[in-house]
């Protein structure tokens, strides 16, 4: 079994390489994505904020800016840049259980350059 860390890495990996059915797979078939303002329950619907989100971010850069692992949550700061000079940075939380992204919080801002 995956350590939460190997988890987070494949997770992040496979969302850098635009392989859905690889980021889907990290969800336990009852996880839940909460965003500000919005809940995804199970894979369909956490499918669906990725979409959203891939439309509100296309086009930015992203980097990790640090990635904390405590047991099973794991803390995630990330930065972006696009072409236009428009910034973004976000903060992701995780708690990952047998094998599984079982609970994942996202809240992040964009600025015009």
């Amino acid at each position: 079994m995956r350590s939460p860390r190997e988890v987070y890495d494949d997770h992040w990996e496979s969302i850098q390489a635009g392989d859905m059915d690889r980021v889907m797979a990290d969800y336990a078939e009852d996880a839940v994505f909460v965003l500000p303002n919005k809940v995804g329950r199970g894979r369909a619907e956490i499918l669906a904020i990725f979409g959203e989100l891939g439309e509100d971010l296309a086009g930015f850069e992203l980097a990790q800016e640090s990635v904390t692992v405590g047991g099973s949550m794991v803390l995630f700061e990330w930065s972006g840049q696009d072409g236009d000079g428009n910034t973004a940075a976000g903060v992701d939380s995780f708690h990952i259980h047998d094998d599984r992204i079982r609970f994942q919080a996202l809240s992040y801002r964009k600025s015009n350059a």
